[in-house]
């Protein structure tokens, strides 16, 4: 690998660190999201700083140049960030129309208490109390 490409995946990894870790400190990137972020840049890091253990991973998965395997590496890691947060907003989604439905609920019974009348639904037995 020449020079001029480690040096600019070395400031590239750097740049991406430090980003992460400002992100984190004015509290716009959540410490669960970035553990994962700043696992891709030092790996990315330490495949640019060591480029004999970037060649023997790119041996080993059968990519001959360097360049192309660090490209290859940052890919994948890219796709297993998407994957992840894919997880992360279908969670979210679900949640998010449970959370509706419940407002939906209450916005209802609320409307039926201001009315004067009993929310249908469960009623509890006074004998039983």
């Amino acid at each position: 690998m020449s020079l001029q490409i480690r040096l600019m995946a070395i400031l590239a990894s750097c740049v991406m660190l430090i980003i992460v870790v400002d992100l984190i400190r004015r509290e716009k990137l959540r410490a669960q999201y970035s553990l994962f972020w700043l696992l891709v840049g030092f790996i990315f890091l330490i495949f640019s700083l060591w480029t004999n253990l970037l060649n023997l991973v790119a041996r080993i998965i059968g990519i001959y140049t360097l360049p192309n395997a660090l490209f290859f590496i940052g890919f994948v890691g890219t796709v297993v960030i998407l994957l992840h947060f894919s997880v992360i907003i279908s969670t979210l989604s679900i949640e998010n129309k449970k959370l509706v439905e419940r407002l939906s609920i209450l916005s209802w019974r609320v409307e039926e208490l201001e009315k004067g009348t009993k929310p249908r639904g469960k009623r509890k037995n006074k004998s039983n109390s």
